[in-house]
């Protein structure tokens, strides 16, 4: 047993040498002997915020903060100080965020042009709070930035002018949201080829003071515009473009589009249709088509279902539909408008969502089903609110024919349910489809995010009781109310 020697031995279990133990004795600074390369590593494993403080230990610190190639600022300096930090960077950065909680369209315009020139890589600018009017008065100019590739703003409706000039030579990301548009330059001049000829991806949401769009793009192959609202006229040229949705963008009626995309394979057209206006141009290879919503329950006077079949009728055959069967809270005033849907597209996969609000729904889903009796998969989707329920008087407790009448699906293999609360309608119209499909392979059901573990484990045992033997079953529990969310497999304990 060793009972002395203990700095000696502690030195040799670290792997240190007795001179590194005496320069570490000594108070010698051995961190700052190492190369620059190998310090900005070190660096780039503090916030930035940290980093930064090193700055003030020595020249050599000063020096090496300025070699970052990654910034993010979740509370950023004063305008002006950021401005001279980006100044006085010594490299390109190939990832700068920042975080600018109440910024105004002024304070962006201090340091945004020096962004331009310093960013080589993604941008991400995020300001704070809804601010409906901020954009109705100033506006910062949207530098150009000639060097990056990727471009985020989430502006909380701040006030942004389109330049009239510069080439965005490598972008080829741009996502805007909530953002206020204004002169002297069109945003589609500035997103098309000669302005943006490396631009692959569009997404503009939430935005305001756009009224004309017209966007030419040789390298353009996705393209989401949402919630617009103001727009009156679309024009869209991309020879290439493979994925394009259109959602609640245009405040007109009828609405004014022509869409030249020849090699589309996805379109997602959530708002008003008119084919004497909007002029979809041939898409041979479009293989999804999402519609708005068609709403179950309504009068001659409603023009959804109307631009929705407009839209369904245009393509004979496609791979995959989206479809939106929609219930008004009360409908004893309106008339049951199934009927007009007379034929769908041939598909093969299904997405039908249902937004109920506690009325049955299980005649109109029964009336989408056979109209696509050749589907080899079904994704259904149950958007009802699960305190919502119908009077027992309600017209849509009258429609009782689908329970008996024959429906033959022999091509359905595979079944995916999300938000699934068991109500009396959702089990009831899942007995019927194991009826219906008899070639059911697969079933996956998601449960509603806001079931609880116990709830979970009483519908799971509910749906063992009348699923039928030889069908794999999958049974996940969501942590998060979306399609696309993390999931937890649930597997109910003995």
């Amino acid at each position: 047993m060793e009972l002395g020697g203990g700095s000696e031995c502690a030195a040799k279990r670290q792997g240190l040498s007795s001179s590194d133990t005496a320069a570490a004795a000594a108070g010698e600074d051995r961190l700052s002997a190492l190369h620059d390369d190998v310090l900005v590593l070190v660096l780039l494993k503090l916030t930035t915020r940290a980093a930064a403080r090193t700055s003030v230990l020595s020249h050599r610190w000063r020096r090496i903060w300025a070699l970052l190639p990654v910034l993010r600022f979740t509370s950023p300096p004063e305008p002006h100080r950021l401005r001279h930090a980006l100044d006085d960077h010594k490299v390109l950065l190939r990832d700068f965020l920042v975080g600018a909680d109440g910024a105004t369209a002024e304070s962006l315009a201090v340091w945004l042009p020096a962004a331009a020139r310093r960013v080589s890589g993604d941008l991400t600018l995020k300001t704070y709070g809804p601010v409906e009017d901020a954009g109705e008065g100033g506006a910062f100019e949207f530098p150009c930035f000639e060097k990056a590739t990727t471009i985020s703003f989430f502006l909380g409706f701040q006030g942004l002018a389109v330049p009239l000039t510069g080439v965005f030579t490598r972008l080829t990301g741009l996502h805007l949201s909530r953002v206020w548009f204004h002169g002297p330059g069109e945003l589609g001049d500035a997103v098309s080829s000669p302005r943006c000829p490396c631009l692959q991806r569009l997404t503009v949401e939430d935005a305001r003071g756009l009224r004309d769009l017209a966007i030419h793009s040789e390298s353009m192959l996705l393209m989401e515009l949402r919630g617009l609202q103001s727009l009156s006229r679309l024009t869209v040229v991309a020879p290439a473009l493979e994925e394009l949705t259109v959602a609640s963008c245009f405040l007109k009626s009828p609405p004014i589009a022509n869409i030249s995309t020849p090699l589309l394979t996805k379109l997602d057209w959530i708002d008003e249709y008119d084919p004497s206006s909007v002029h979809l141009g041939k898409m041979a290879h479009l293989q999804w088509l999402g519609t708005g919503f068609y709403l179950v329950y309504g009068n001659g006077g409603f023009l959804h279902n109307q631009s929705c079949m407009s839209l369904l009728l245009r393509f004979e055959g496609i791979k995959s539909l989206c479809l939106t069967l929609a219930y008004l809270r009360g409908i004893e005033n309106y008339d049951y408008m199934m009927e007009d849907m007379a034929v769908l597209p041939d598909i093969t996969f299904l997405r039908l969502m249902v937004m109920a609000y506690g009325h049955a729904f299980e005649a109109s889903a029964f009336h989408v089903l056979r109209l696509c009796t050749g589907i080899r998969r079904l994704m259904l989707l149950f958007l009802s609110e699960a305190e919502t329920v119908c009077t027992s008087d309600c017209k849509c407790l009258q429609l009782i024919e689908w329970e008996t009448e024959e429906l033959l699906l022999n091509h359905l293999e595979e079944v995916e349910i999300f938000e699934w609360r068991g109500t009396k309608h959702e089990v009831a119209f899942v007995k019927r489809l194991f009826d219906w499909g008899t070639m059911i392979k697969e079933m996956t059901v998601n449960f509603c995010h806001s079931i609880s573990e116990v709830k979970a484990k009483e519908l799971y045992q509910s749906f063992q009781s009348f699923s039928r033997p030889g069908v794999c079953m999958k049974f996940y529990r969501c942590q998060i109310r979306s399609e696309k969310s993390s999931k937890v497999l649930y597997a109910p304990k003995d």
